[in-house]
């Protein structure tokens, strides 16, 4: 499994970056997070407690481990279950009329097929476009 969706957010990489990396205020402009936290600071080993919701309804629970964090440039984190590792990397790189976001995610392991049944690559590119898509709607409004 792999997914890459990618945006240009009307806004420059710093202003993206805040607004991306502000996991307590996704739920005001994210359509599938309910509910999103993060434990510790914004650095490698934090956890994050997401609680979001399926394009078909279903709300669930996540709770990824950041890998990655270089400020207005890429923010990874990577969820682990038994025979499962499914990474989620987004990337800003600077555009004249604003930030390309590209969200890469992918699944791997020897049980990678059920998590594949859950969140298929389609379930997941809509979900992550219409993440970016509201972000760049947040800075129109």
């Amino acid at each position: 499994m792999s997914v890459h969706v990618t945006v240009v957010v009307p806004a420059p990489p710093g202003e993206a970056w805040r607004r991306w990396a502000d996991f307590s205020r996704w739920g005001e402009w994210n359509p599938y997070c309910v509910e999103a936290a993060l434990n510790g600071p914004l650095a490698p080993g934090s956890r994050l407690d997401l609680h979001l919701r399926h394009p078909r309804g279903r709300d669930y629970y996540t709770r990824p481990v950041l890998t990655v964090v270089e400020p207005e440039r890429e923010l990874t984190w990577q969820a682990r279950g038994l025979g499962v590792r499914a990474t989620t990397a987004t990337r800003l790189d600077p555009e004249p009329d604003g930030t390309l976001m590209t969200i890469a995610a992918d699944v791997d392991g020897p049980l990678a097929i059920t998590y594949r049944l859950t969140v298929t690559d389609r379930t997941q590119a809509l979900m992550y476009v219409g993440m970016l898509d509201a972000l760049t709607d947040s800075f129109r409004e």
